[in-house]
């Protein structure tokens, strides 16, 4: 089994996703997104992809529940 982000946080795997042309405006990883696909903001999955992006220095394109 190769898992080559296992060893990475997750400031680097954006990080690496942007230098890969990742789209991130086309994901989310939020647990409980509304009827049209919004992500919460709140719930662990959300929280830690915004920790993410925050602690590699970019916005989070994903639009967030107000």
């Amino acid at each position: 089994i190769h898992a080559p982000l296992l060893h990475l946080s997750k400031a680097q795997i954006i990080r690496k996703g942007m230098e890969l042309g990742v789209d991130y405006s086309l994901t989310h990883s939020c647990y409980d997104p509304d009827g049209e696909g919004t992500a919460c903001g709140q719930c662990d999955s959300c929280l830690l992809r915004l920790k993410g992006f925050h602690d590699a220095g970019l916005s989070d394109p994903v639009k967030y529940k107000d």
